[in-house]
């Protein structure tokens, strides 16, 4: 009886054993599956940008020489140069146009992020006929896409002749509704005793918004920074549309004009991809977790 019942504990500790083992290997083999797909995504993401940045440093007639088929040495300029850089602000007056998106997207930031906390506080704390109606229109503006109304807009627009001025280029992307979304969710979570508290000390509503909630609302205010800077920097269709003139010229714009009728200049436009894409990256990076948790806290909601 004693030899069985040792047989039957030496069995069991062998099953224990084995089943340790067994989870040990599915966690290992888990792990390097997950960093499998990791470095594939991550080769997706950097193949592409090195070879846009190689071939920004090459002559236009090399861009391609070892894309097809491709090697390794396309990643590396070939005989490596700064013509593209030079012609682009040469050529395409990337200078100006830098300065132009800069300007526009600074002016969209400062008059969005008041418009979309005013609305987004009144979505938020008050109670008035037509708010949930009203709230859902908010919505569908940031589910439809701008080319849906981007002919109403253009009429609009050239009926008030705003055609080539900077307030026709940048007062339709004032009002947000993903940014108006993200501060009526954020104000929401404040307790209304706040806010009767100060109503009962005499303080006006501006008071009460300018100098008791947007002070502790950061989140919120980073998250809708970036969201209105980006839209605005990365736009392309309205001002190629609404501003045609050089003066006017933004950015993406600029870039497209590496793109001519007879010739493509593929350094140039890589060039010019690479630099309008360095600022939104520089400031993303230092302010990605107030993105992160304001997106975050909007989505619990």
């Amino acid at each position: 009886m004693a030899a069985a019942n040792q047989t039957t504990s030496q069995r069991v500790r062998n099953e224990a054993v084995q089943l340790r083992r067994r989870r040990k290997f599915l966690t290992v083999l888990n792990r390097l599956l997950i960093y499998f797909l990791l470095i594939v995504t991550l080769l997706i993401i950097i193949v592409p940008l090195m070879w846009a940045v190689a071939a920004s440093f090459t002559r236009n007639e090399l861009v391609f020489k070892y894309v097809f088929p491709f090697s390794w040495r396309a990643l590396f300029p070939s005989d490596p140069t700064l013509d593209a850089y030079i012609s682009l602000f040469a050529r395409r007056d990337m200078g100006r146009a830098i300065l132009n998106t800069g300007g526009l997207a600074l002016a969209t930031v400062a008059s969005g992020l008041l418009i979309s906390a005013m609305a987004g506080f009144a979505f938020a704390k008050f109670e008035f006929r037509g708010k949930n109606i009203l709230f859902v229109i908010v919505l569908l503006t940031f589910m439809i896409p701008v080319e849906v109304i981007i002919i109403p807009l253009y009429v609009i627009v050239r009926d008030w002749n705003w055609i080539n001025t900077w307030h026709g280029l940048f007062l339709p992307g004032v009002a947000n509704g993903l940014v108006i979304f993200m501060f009526r969710q954020f104000f929401a979570d404040i307790p209304q005793e706040i806010l009767d508290a100060a109503r009962v000390d005499g303080a006006s509503w501006p008071r009460i918004l300018f100098q008791l909630i947007v002070p502790i609302s950061m989140p919120a205010i980073i998250s809708g920074a970036l969201v209105l800077f980006l839209g605005s920097w990365n736009s392309f269709f309205w001002p190629l549309v609404v501003a045609p003139s050089p003066e006017f010229r933004v950015v993406q714009v600029a870039v497209s004009l590496a793109v001519e009728e007879r010739q493509t200049f593929w350094n140039e436009l890589m060039a010019g991809a690479i630099l309008a894409a360095v600022v939104p990256v520089l400031l993303i990076f230092p302010f990605q977790r107030y993105f992160v948790q304001s997106i975050a806290s909007s989505g619990i909601k």
